[in-house]
């Protein structure tokens, strides 16, 4: 299963944009730590094991929220890997 981790500029605009989502009532979604392995200025993120979670997100958050990068993560080898993804969805 492929886990989304989106992390922003700073640790305000993370927990700002997890207060503004709350209002959709998406229970796939989780304020938690940015992963040690993924250099980030910001130690919080968001996290969704949800693509369209994750594009609704990326939404709601553009122009208000800077999003700073989006990782997937995958688990191979019993590792987990991180990818960095665009931030456009089509």
């Amino acid at each position: 299963m492929e886990l989304y981790i989106i992390t922003f500029k700073h640790g305000n605009y993370t927990i700002a944009a997890y207060s503004n989502l709350e209002k959709y009532k998406l229970t796939n979604i989780k304020l938690s730590q940015t992963p040690f392995s993924i250099k980030s200025e910001c130690d919080l993120c968001l996290k969704t094991k949800d693509l369209e979670t994750l594009k609704l997100i990326i939404r709601e958050c553009r122009g208000k929220y800077p999003i700073d990068n989006v990782y997937s993560t995958i688990k191979q080898n019993g590792l987990l890997v991180y990818k960095l993804l665009p931030l456009t969805f089509d």
